[in-house]
């Protein structure tokens, strides 16, 4: 299988990337909303507002539904981080495998790999003096 490892590396960085400018956008739009959910009504005292916001008779209200989309859009967020992460990885995982068994099938290859693996062998020196002149 051929792959163009440059640009899947690049791929997953990019979408490692959109990951971070997702969170950015969902905490720029968490800040413009947080300020109008004290408009919502106050649930300690008024009975339609704690029946939006705390649920009745089994439904959830707004603020549990806030919090699971804020759960939510977070491990999107993570998501995305993950998932480029995993793919930079695995082409990298790869490579080192296409190159593992091309040296398995190229003997040439094979033989210089086995050469530099060679434990420390007696190199000769040549003896003969020699002079400056």
């Amino acid at each position: 299988m051929d792959i163009d490892h440059s640009s899947m590396e690049g791929s997953g960085k990019a979408i490692h990337t959109e990951g971070g400018e997702f969170d950015r956008s969902v905490t720029r739009l968490r800040a413009q909303l947080e300020p109008l959910i004290a408009y919502f009504g106050n649930p300690a005292s008024d009975e339609a507002a704690q029946i939006f916001r705390r649920g009745k008779d089994g439904h959830p209200g707004f603020d549990s539904a806030y919090e699971d989309l804020s759960t939510a859009l977070h491990n999107l967020g993570e998501a995305y981080k993950h998932i480029g992460s995993s793919v930079v990885a695995m082409s990298k995982n790869v490579e080192a495998a296409d190159w593992a068994s091309m040296v398995d099938k190229n003997a040439f290859v094979k033989h210089l790999v086995e050469f530099a693996q060679r434990k420390d062998d007696e190199i000769s020196v040549p003896t003969t003096p020699v002079e400056r002149a």
